[in-house]
């Protein structure tokens, strides 16, 4: 029988963070190799050996780095921002490629979001489900477009808007 898979946040991440670093650290090889070779997927370690890795004074966050790798993001900072994006109940429009998606938003509208390697064009209950304004106008000001937004500052705006709420909860 296969077990539901269980959801994926930031809290479990930070663990995985914390379990990584100490592996790195440990007396026992296995976990030790298993360890540097998730660092040296990140690009400041990739051509340190394993040794050097050690050496290196890997911290925090080189570890939240590597467990956001290993799970698909480009960074910590992308998965602490789009895992929460993901909400059950709602019927998105997924795209594997951002052209995609971009003609998608501009011929039917709606608002376009990344997931990791992948885009969905969600609606404005979606956007309130997530707590955000929908009616904001920084969401005109960067074309409904969070992966690549026309106006820069409009998208910190909305960011810090996003990054506010999930601090309260």
């Amino acid at each position: 029988m296969n077990k539901p898979s269980k959801q994926l946040t930031v809290k479990e991440c930070k663990i995985q963070a914390s379990i990584l670093l100490k592996f790195l650290y440990s007396k026992i090889p296995a976990q030790i190799e298993k360890a540097t070779k998730r660092f040296q997927q990140l690009p400041e370690f990739s051509k340190l050996s394993s040794t050097e890795i050690i050496q290196a004074k890997i911290k925090r966050k080189h570890a939240l780095a590597a467990v956001a790798m290993g799970k698909g993001f480009k960074s910590w900072a992308d998965l602490k921002c789009q895992i929460l994006f993901i909400r059950g109940g709602f019927l998105n429009q997924w795209f594997a490629h951002y052209p995609e998606a971009k003609s998608y938003l501009q011929e039917k509208g709606g608002f376009l979001l990344p997931y990791k390697n992948q885009f969905f064009i969600c609606d404005a209950h979606y956007i309130t489900q997530l707590g955000l304004d929908a009616d904001d106008h920084d969401w005109v000001l960067i074309g409904y477009d969070w992966e690549n937004p026309n106006d820069q500052a409009a998208w910190q705006r909305l960011y810090q808007k996003w990054m506010n709420i999930q601090e309260s909860k």
